[in-house]
């Protein structure tokens, strides 16, 4: 049978016990992220990067298998129950990707990139690496995944619980009823294990490419250019799948809603369109003064890619945090 304050013990303990893996993974990356930081930086210390690199991505690899084990325990431990009824609703399954997790993620895929890049790897990866570095050390400090795990999952089934135990079925009830929608649809649909890491996959790639494009500014040499752009269309296709399998999910979602104001949804677009404007540009690269127009256009599409990550912490709408 069904208990709220037993359930409420195990979650307790359950965070308990991430906290303290957080205790030894938090020192142990900020110390791989800081030699990470050093190797690139110091020419004295570059041979070392690959080493830093490498460390820095096992740790966050580690890092990322106790998360993955903490939402397989919130599989078990987070069950959703109807109180009129008594039936067992289902579970919750928590991406791996969401709330405190989304800088962790993204640190952990441009950590893979910096090392599997090639072409101008001497000139790319030292700042990639440092990228890197720089996102993990804040998923740690700002995102606290490890401290303070899914605050926002934790506060909507608190919530639930502490209606359960109020004694008043209509309180319960109606916790209960906001609760199964968000498991629903957002919690344990498809969507939300796919689009995501589609975005983050081409965040990190659109990184490469804009450290490219600024190497290209820099030196004027046209190979940082190809290189920039090789990044930039791999970038391309993941987000174009990862937006297009959205909009089916956001009218679904969020029916009712006035979705498409977001500011989130509508950077989004804005910077989908600047990607599609810097790779069509390159169609005619080769005229007078069109490499200019395809760095700016490079340029801007980062900024856009800046700004719709930061758009769903200060813009109000249907896809923000605020």
């Amino acid at each position: 049978m069904f208990s709220a304050a037993a359930t409420a013990t195990s979650l307790d303990a359950l965070v308990t016990t991430l906290g303290q893996w957080g205790r030894f993974l938090d020192p142990v990356i900020l110390i791989a992220a800081a030699a990470v930081v050093l190797a690139a930086l110091v020419p004295a210390a570059r041979r070392f990067l690959p080493t830093a690199l490498g460390a820095l991505t096992a740790t966050l690899v580690i890092g990322e298998a106790v998360l993955a084990w903490f939402h397989l325990r919130l599989w078990d431990l987070a069950v959703l129950v109807d109180p009129v009824t008594g039936r067992v609703s289902g579970s919750f399954a928590v991406p791996l990707w969401i709330e405190s997790e989304k800088l962790y993620v993204w640190a952990l895929i441009l950590t893979v990139i910096a090392l599997a890049v090639r072409r101008h790897r001497a000139e790319l990866q030292p700042t990639l690496a440092v990228a890197a570095a720089l996102l993990a050390t804040g998923a740690l400090v700002w995102g606290r995944p490890f401290a303070e795990p899914l605050p926002s999952f934790f506060a909507q089934y608190g919530s639930y619980l502490a209606a359960w135990d109020s004694g008043d079925p209509g309180v319960a009830s109606g916790a209960f009823q906001g609760l199964e929608g968000s498991r629903r649809f957002y919690y344990n649909t498809w969507y939300m294990w796919v689009h995501p890491p589609l975005l983050f996959v081409s965040y990190g790639a659109f990184v490469a490419s804009f450290a490219a494009t600024v190497l290209m500014i820099v030196r004027r040499r046209s190979s940082f250019e190809q290189t920039a752009y090789r990044w930039a269309r791999f970038g391309y296709l993941p987000l174009t799948f990862g937006m297009l399998i959205g909009f089916p999910w956001a009218i679904l979602a969020w029916s009712g809603e006035s979705w498409w104001w977001s500011g989130k949804v509508n950077m989004s677009i804005m910077m989908w369109l600047l990607y599609t404007a810097y790779l069509h540009a390159r169609l005619y690269l080769r005229r007078p003064g069109m490499w200019r127009v395809v760095a700016i256009l490079a340029v801007l599409s980062f900024v856009a890619l800046v700004l719709t990550y930061v758009t769903t912490y200060i813009v109000p709408g249907a896809h923000s945090v605020v």
